[in-house]
């Protein structure tokens, strides 16, 4: 709300003030609304498009807006950004005289005033800006607001400053009045705040930066930022009084420049010099930490101004002791130091120096800075400076001082003076030059002093002293000094490092600085004695001194050509030095390391160089071309790129030529001592080390002396220390360099080891000497591999043929088998072993063409080295042994067997024949050294098993990981040399290729990522290996091509990325292998680029871009595959799902369908040929996803090829009923043609049924229907199901009515007991069972229930079934039945009672159709059912008589007309024996016709319904009785008044039935029992009774109700009356039950009832049956006494003792009751005969027990 009134304001102030402006201000306001988190950037750029509009009017406006009150200071400050970068765009920003007023006014407000420091900031910049172009406005503004004698604002000091900077030739003029000005107002300037600002600058922040902050920080400030960011504040850093001076400076540097009259610097300082004064001696006393920082930072720059006049020198000279107080503050000294530096060097310049009581204080003021300065330390510019400059302009007054204070015993303070002494010595000022010996007597003061920095820093001084030239030798005092030191440093070090302080580094600067102090002596010409070339020599061989070995090379080297030079003009005089053979060795051992010890390996070889004449005549005749060949390599290297194998390689061939042409085979020996002692003076491990070993071995090479370099290799041997393995190395070098001239020497010296070693053969340990140590037995049997394999290195060809099959290979077999029983598993002995054999190999290969071995040992070496690798462990990775192994058998397979030798020298037949003879015992040997192509497979495939069954590398180690990288390596070196035979064949590369590929199959389809990976890297790697040996065109066959990419096709969509990779890099080779990418075509470099993007993506951990890789990569594949080998591709394919993951199931569908989207032209003809392997592939699997993936995969072929792959699938006879609904269930669900599948089937259906009625049978019709009732389970809703369903429906109906005779090959009874069996029918219905579950789930649930499917799948019950069917339809309304019936009513006249039978019975039961309402189809129909009632099976009558009844139910008219004839079939029907089925029906319909018809038209029909009624009322079958109940009891609705008498008697007939089926076990019957007795209640004059009787009487289930509804009507059947009983209780609810009402009596009746109530006592009801016993007691008991005692109650009494003993308990009571009420009824018959035995005019009855009415 506030912004909207703001731009409402801004708009009508525009519309006053300028009405073209409104467009601008909506330009310029919309920004500005902008929230203030928004980039001020931004809305300098809306304003910068506005200004380039309109120019002219945005300026007016922005100034107008920056006066409004409302406007808020960020927008404030965004237009003062905007004005700017309009004028740095050279846009038009005038008039600007407004503008300066405003800024002007608002950068001098208050902080009372609520003008923030952030809007005076950008005020400031403004007009510093806008003063390049309008300078005159604002300085005139700005000088009248800089008022005398007035405290000036902080920001118009900061104004000023800025435009001095940007304007020094234009504020010249001005200068003056403003410096006078600011001399009257800084005597009165007491803030803090101020003096900063005009010495300092300040901040755009609320908060100064520089409050509470320490002295170091605010300097640190000071110093470094311009500019400081932190904590969302910005500072700038504008110091007004520095810019001044700057500009000041600029303008006496260049004045010329200037268009007003020249001012010279003394104007300058006039006007600076009262500034000075005030800041010095009022600001700097008694301001705080932060001003003082301020006013040390300012003077620097007027000091340059000020120091340039001598008349204002004496002034600042005045103010040293002032400024050198501040170092007693908490101040940095380093503006300090350099304000007095400067005031020394300008004391300098104007030989004016400072007084010489300032001497002494300044030297201890600077001394006190060095304080705790460490020797060689580096010193600031400004402290060395004023040190300097003290020194020259006071030398005298600086030496006495230092001589002074060096004689006091202070540490700290000598340190500090020797080091000023040696930097001014070294600095050779020319002032000193007189006062040296100063200089040396304040140096000897210290000589006793052994503290280590005294020490340090006097032996730098008397480098320097020695180099400025205050001493004329070294020879004295300086050496005697330098060599105390360094025997000093020596006892030191030889103790423990740890105990010296720093670990010894302060003794060993000290002995570089002595060496320094000496290369610097020797270096100017001041030490040339025998004496010091004697020590020099000396301190080289000393092993502590190793570090200074460089200075002392290069001091050596100076002194050596000085010798030279003299030797010339005097002769050299004998001196005590190291013998030539110590030197070099000791020279040797040195260049080493050749960038070490800053060059050392330069300086050795110039010192060798030196040395060549005077002690090295023999040996380095070439060493004047040699070793500057080396000085020269290591000049164009360093240690970085330089490798130390080369180097020491080039120095053991340089000593190598150097001792061949040496003809003194002694010296060569000392040498080789020599060397030996070098050796213990480095550990183990170290380079130098191994390089005296081979040093040495080279040595003894060239020594002409066998048995003298056995005795020294004996000794060498016995010596070492086996434990060491840097040792145990390094000598196996020394045998290696040595054999190469004493091959004989070395095996004969370890032949004398051995023999040494074997004297403890039998002990735990072995014993040598004493002073052997002990090694175990399998470490040294190692070090015997190690030392054998490397004497053979570099041995010739002609003695290794002689030595190696007889005494070498023999010897290391011999010591690996001894060893094994004690190190088999040891990890170092299998190391040897491996090394050995492949050192021995490499020698074998390395003897050239010339020489061809008879290896015997081979199977054996095989043997051993796959025993190796068996025992390796597979749980980790944690020896190179596996990969040594690996390295040795494929060495050993290059050793290629010959027996064809070339004989050395000497070596005739008759030695070999000895020799062969010696091998093999006297016989030749019959092994052959080749292994077959079956031992190499087994080789592979063992080396195969133990790499790639490791775990992953992501569970290994870092260093398990590189020994599996390695380890990787070597299988790939081996199985390519394994796999390379029969080179000469043309197809050798491609039968390499499968071979390779078979042997990774098994790895490559592996359930472990990890070991997929691994193979399919091998594969890889072994491809690209083999591409540029394979030659032959085309270099891999079609077929196997084809086969190969459609392998590796799904591996690109592997989990693993490796594997992914990996595959797409043997694709790429492969490709690259057929010559399909190639590079010199553009086309082929585009593909390529295009493959290795592809190959990049697949890489990638992202799945989608993986997917979108491989399914680029299958496109590419795709067009590449010959039209006659796309069936092998996509079978290739095929092949692969279901064996690697669900990932590569995935790719190998998404190729199939790419290659059958992209070559579908050329699949045409082989359609049926895959649709038969994808059959033939889901048979044979077991696994529910391959066959799942197989199926998608005929889906996918069906989107192009719909009717062929259904028409091919279907011609599968003999596939299985699992397979054949996986696929069909894959066509329907993972396509979107399910209609056109549906309409396909049906035609196939509809042909073959035309078939089957052509030629008896259908062959595939079967198959037919299994593929439908899969399609249509397999349906995803009912959409496409609908539009078919009427023509589906009535075709498989019709399938079920004309295939009867199939189940008549199979017995009925084994059609009944084994439902399994699928008959055609059967078949049938279960489609149209599917069909019905998915279009019609609900009525399908009611079909269920009714087992209507068991009845269609029979074709004895199919038109049963039919009928349900058509009932269930007809109470749905669903629009099927219409189309439906429209396709049958056609059959109700055809000639095939089968079709027929079908659409009379369906139309039967939907009689009320809107179909079936035509009078024609009615009569059709009506003429029909009475046909079919009469002829035909059971079935057939049940089914026609329901139709007949439902026909006259819907169609009243018609059955009146056919009153006759319908009415005799159906009573024709209920005579039916033979089924009960037809006679329910029959009654049923019965009830349906009486209904229509009425009581009027029925006449003596009533009767006769009546009585065939009554005869079913005892059938076993419930419906039946309840069906015949319902009858009677619509009888007595519809009997009229004529033949109601007839009636009656009938229902006397049936009135015991009705009176006791009220408790029938049938709920159904007992209801329809109710209802017919309540309907004949008035023919058996019990009106009252029926109309009082309770509806639920029929579900008492005690039977209570139902006994007092007896007792009631026999009572009033025999008195007409019913009385209770006196002292009886009724229940309460006997009123609903029993009426009070007159009623007739009926005797006959009863005697009716007694008779026929023995004949339910033998029904098989028990319910039944206690009914009829109660009945029978009543009747006993409510029968006149003598009546019943003419009665022949013998049946009953009969019956009623038959049920006696009953194991019913309830029957058995109910019949001895009914027993004891008769005979108690005949006792009171026959007491009546006599007389008194009335009561009360009534006959007393005895209480009958067991009886009860509740």
């Amino acid at each position: 709300m506030d912004n909207e009134i703001k731009q409402e304001q801004h708009v009508s102030m525009a519309e006053v003030e300028e009405p073209s402006s409104g467009s601008v201000l909506c330009s310029i306001n919309h920004p500005l609304q902008l929230p203030e988190a928004t980039d001020q950037k931004e809305v300098v750029l809306h304003i910068l498009q506005a200004a380039r509009v309109q120019p002219a009017a945005v300026m007016p406006v922005l100034t107008v807006m920056l006066q409004q009150d409302d406007v808020s200071v960020w927008q404030k400050v965004a237009m003062y950004h905007s004005l700017r970068a309009m004028l740095e765009h050279g846009l038009e920003v005038g008039p600007v005289q407004d503008l300066i007023l405003v800024a002007s006014r608002q950068l001098r407000a208050t902080s009372e005033q609520g003008v923030p420091r952030e809007l005076q900031v950008a005020a400031s910049s403004t007009l510093a800006t806008f003063a390049r172009h309008h300078f005159n406005p604002i300085m005139t503004e700005l000088q009248r607001q800089l008022k005398p004698f007035t405290q000036p604002d902080e920001f118009l000091l900061l104004t000023l400053g800025k435009m001095a900077a940007n304007n020094v030739y234009g504020c010249v003029p001005f200068l003056g009045i403003t410096l006078t000005t600011l001399q009257t107002t800084m005597r009165r300037m007491e803030d803090g705040r101020r003096r900063r600002a005009l010495c300092m600058g300040e901040c755009c922040s609320k908060l100064d930066p520089l409050d509470g902050a320490g002295p170091k920080a605010a300097i640190y400030l000071l110093n470094n930022f311009a500019v400081w960011k932190g904590n969302g504040k910005c500072f700038f850093r504008v110091a007004p009084l520095e810019q001044i001076c700057e500009a000041i400076r600029i303008y006496l540097r260049s004045w010329e420049r200037s268009s007003h009259p020249r001012l010279r610097v003394q104007q300058f300082s006039t006007y600076l010099l009262p500034l000075y004064a005030c800041i010095t001696h009022t600001w700097l006393p008694g301001s705080d930490v932060q001003v003082k920082l301020a006013i040390l930072k300012v003077l620097s720059p007027m000091l340059r101004i000020l120091l340039t006049q001598r008349e204002h020198q004496v002034q600042i000279h005045d103010d040293l002791s002032l400024l050198m107080a501040q170092y007693e503050s908490n101040l940095e000294a380093t503006h300090i130091t350099k304000i007095l530096g400067q005031i020394l060097e300008a004391s300098l310049v104007n030989n004016n120096p400072i007084p010489s009581m300032h001497v002494e204080p300044l030297a201890c003021i600077l001394t006190h800075q060095h304080k705790n300065v460490h020797p060689g330390a580096l010193i600031s510019l400004p402290k060395l400076n004023s040190s300097l400059q003290l020194a020259r302009s006071h030398p005298s007054e600086l030496m006495g001082f230092f001589q002074v204070k060096l004689d006091e015993n202070e540490e700290d303070l000598r340190v500090v003076l020797l080091v000023l002494l040696s930097i001014i010595i070294g600095a050779q000022l020319p002032e000193l030059w007189t006062r040296r010996q100063m200089c040396v007597k304040a140096t000897k003061v210290v000589l006793s002093d052994n503290a280590i920095r005294v020490r340090f820093a006097m032996l730098q001084v008397i480098g320097k002293l020695l180099q400025a030239g205050y001493l004329e030798k070294v020879e004295g005092w300086p050496l005697n000094y330098i060599s105390l030191q360094l025997a000093i440093s020596a006892r030191q070090l030889g103790c423990s490092t740890l105990s010296l302080p720093l670990g010894g580094l302060e003794e060993k600067a000290i002995q570089r600085a002595s060496t320094d102090a000496l290369q610097v002596a020797v270096a100017s010409g001041r030490g040339t004695s025998q004496e010091l070339w004697g020590k020099l020599l000396s301190y080289l061989m000393q092993p502590h001194l190793t570090g200074c070995a460089t200075s002392l090379c290069h001091t050596l080297r100076l002194l050596a050509e000085q010798r030279m030079r003299r030797a010339v003009e005097d002769g050299l005089e004998a001196v005590d030095s190291p013998t030539p053979q110590e030197l070099l060795a000791r020279l040797l051992s040195l260049v080493v390391s050749p960038f070490e010890g800053s060059g050392r390996g330069t300086a050795v070889l110039l010192l060798l160089q030196a040395l060549r004449l005077e002690i090295y005549k023999n040996v380095a005749k070439q060493w004047w071309v040699e070793v500057p060949a080396l000085v020269h390599l290591l000049e164009g290297h360093s240690k970085y790129t330089l490798e130390q194998a080369t180097w020491k390689h080039r120095l053991l061939e340089f000593l190598k030529k150097s001792l061949w042409r040496n003809q003194d085979g002694g010296w060569n020996l000392d040498l080789g001592h020599e060397l030996a002692k070098q050796m213990g003076n480095y550990p183990s491990s170290s380079a130098e080390k191994e390089f005296l070993y081979k040093a040495l071995g080279t040595a003894l090479s060239t020594v002409g002396d066998m048995d003298g370099v056995m005795l020294h290799l004996q000794e060498l041997l016995l010596s070492a220390d086996y434990a060491d393995e840097d040792q145990r190395e390094s000598l196996c070098w020394c045998l290696a360099y040595c054999g190469e001239g004493q091959f004989p020497a070395i095996l004969k010296a370890l032949s004398h080891f051995e023999e040494e070693i074997s004297k403890g053969e039998d002990s735990a340990l072995l014993h040598f000497s004493q002073d052997l140590q002990q090694p175990g037995r399998g470490r040294v049997k190692s070090a015997l591999l190690l030392l054998y394999s490397s004497a053979t290195i570099r041995a010739p060809p002609d003695q290794l043929l002689l030595h190696l099959t007889a005494d070498v290979l023999p010897k290391i077999l011999h010591h690996f088998t001894t060893a094994s029983w004690e190190g088999a598993k040891d990890p170092e002995l299998i190391l040897s072993f491996t090394r050995c054999v492949s050192e021995i190999c490499l020698s074998i290969q390395g003897g050239g063409e010339a020489i061809t071995f008879l290896l015997p040992h081979k199977r054996a070496l095989v043997d051993h080295l796959m025993g190796i690798l068996k025992t390796q462990p597979l749980d980790a990775l944690m020896s190179p042994a596996p990969q040594k192994v690996m390295v040795a058998l494929r060495h050993l397979r290059r050793v290629v067997p010959n027996l064809g030798y070339v004989y050395p020298p000497g070596y005739t037949p008759e030695h070999l024949e000895m020799h062969e003879k010696k091998l093999y015992n006297g016989g030749k040997s019959k092994v052959p050294e080749a292994l077959s192509h079956e031992e190499n497979r087994e080789l592979i495939e063992l080396c195969l098993a133990y790499l790639f069954a490791l775990p992953p590398v992501e569970l290994m180690n870092s260093a398990s990981e590189l020994l599996y990288t390695g380890t990787m390596a070597s299988l790939a070196e081996l199985v390519k040399s394994l796999l390379e035979e029969k080179e000469d064949r043309e197809d050798a590369g491609s039968q390499r290729i499968q071979e390779a590929f078979q042997l990774l199959w098994y790895w490559l389809i592996s359930e472990r990522e990890w070991e997929r990976a691994r193979a399919m890297q091998l594969a890889a790697r072994l491809l690209k290996e083999y591409h540029p040996r394979i030659t032959a065109s085309p270099k891999v066959s079609y077929g196997q091509y084809s086969h190969l990419v459609g392998t590796l096709g799904p591996f690109t969509y592997d989990t693993h990325g490796a594997i992914r990779q990996a595959a797409g890099d043997c694709i790429r080779t492969l490709l690259n292998i057929q010559g399909i990418i190639t590079l010199q075509t553009p086309q082929g470099r585009r593909d390529d680029w295009k493959l290795h993007r592809i190959l990049q993506d697949l890489h990638s951990e992202c799945q989608r871009e993986a997917h979108s890789a491989s399914f680029q990569l299958a496109k590419m594949v795709s067009r590449t595959i010959p039209h006659e080998e796309v069936l092998t591709f996509m079978c290739s394919l095929m092949e692969q799902l279901g064996t690697v993951s669900v990932s590569c199931d995935r790719a190998a569908i998404l190729w199939f369908e790419v290659m059958v989207g992209e070559r579908d032209p050329d699949l045409r003809g082989k359609i049926c040929d895959l649709v038969a392997f994808i059959c033939a592939s889901v048979q044979h699997s077991e696994d529910p996803a391959q066959c799942l993936s197989l199926a998608r995969a005929m889906a996918t072929l069906s989107k192009y090829h719909l009717k062929t792959v259904c028409a091919s699938l279907l011609d599968q006879p003999l596939l299985q009923d699992r397979a054949r609904k996986e696929l069909w269930a894959a066509l329907i669900t993972r396509t979107e043609s399910c209609a056109s599948i549906l309409k396909y089937l049906l035609r196939r259906l509809r042909a073959e049924g035309r078939a089957g009625e052509a030629n008896g049978g259908g062959g595939l019709h079967g198959l037919v229907l299994s593929a439908l009732q899969e399609v249509v389970v397999s349906l995803n809703g009912d959409a496409q199901l609908l539009p078919l369903l009427p023509e589906l429906c009535h075709l498989l109906l019709i399938r079920l009515s004309r295939d009867p005779d199939a189940e008549a090959q199979a017995p009925a009874l084994i059609l009944e007991r084994n439902e399994n069996i699928v008959t055609p029918h059967r078949q049938t219905s279960g489609v149209l069972q599917a069909v019905f579950h998915k279009a019609l789930p609900k009525v399908a649930t009611e079909l269920d229930l009714g087992d209507t499917w068991h009845l269609l799948a029979e074709p004895c019950s199919f038109l049963k079934g039919v009928a349900q069917l058509a009932r269930a339809l007809g109470c749905s309304a669903i629009p099927l039945l219409d189309g439906l019936l429209s396709l049958l009513l056609p059959s109700l006249n055809s000639s095939s009672a089968a079709s027929r039978d079908l659409s009379l019975f369906f139309c039967a039961e939907l009689t009320g159709h809107p179909l079936l309402h035509e009078p024609q189809m009615r009569q059709l129909l009506l003429h029909q059912l009475l046909t079919r009632s009469r002829d035909g099976d059971a079935t057939t009558r049940l089914l026609a008589v329901r139709g007949l009844g439902n026909v006259a139910k819907c169609a009243p008219e018609e059955a009146k007309k056919q009153q006759k004839a319908l009415l005799a079939s159906l009573l024709e029907a209920a005579g039916e024996a033979a089924s009960s089925e037809v006679v329910r029906e029959s009654l049923l319909a019965l009830n349906k016709v009486l209904g229509c018809l009425g009581g009027r038209r029925l006449g003596h029909t009533l009767q006769v319904v009546a009585r065939q009624a009554l005869l079913h009322l005892q059938q076993a079958d419930a419906a039946l009785r309840a069906a015949a109940f319902e009858l009677i009891g619509h009888l007595a609705k519809v009997a009229r008044t004529k033949r109601i008498r007839a009636f009656a008697k009938e229902v006397r007939d049936v009135s015991t039935a009705l009176l006791l089926h009220l408790q029938d076990p049938s709920p159904a019957v007992a209801q329809a029992c109710s209802t017919a007795f309540i309907l004949c209640a008035p023919f058996l004059s019990l009106k009252d009774l029926s109309l009082g009787m309770d509806p639920e009487l029929s579900m008492d289930t005690p039977g209570t109700q139902h006994f007092v509804l007896m007792d009631r009507i026999c009572q009033q059947l025999s008195s007409g009356l019913w009385v209770g009983r006196a002292g009886s209780f009724l229940p309460s609810g006997d009123s609903l039950i029993f009426g009070h009402s007159q009623a007739r009596m009926d005797p006959a009746l009863l005697e009716v009832l007694t008779a026929e109530v023995p004949k339910y006592m033998c029904c098989p009801w028990e319910e039944i049956q206690i009914a009829a016993c109660k009945l029978a007691g009543v009747l006993a008991e409510n029968m006149d006494p003598q009546r019943l005692g003419q009665l022949d109650l013998r049946p009953l009494l009969q019956s009623l003792h038959s049920l006696c003993g009953d194991c019913c308990a309830a029957l058995d009571v109910a019949a001895m009751e009914a027993i004891n009420t008769i005979r108690q009824k005949r006792r009171v018959a026959e007491q009546q005969a006599k007389p008194g035995c009335w009561v009360g005019g009534h006959q007393q009855r005895p209480s009958l027990s067991g009886w009860s009415f509740c």
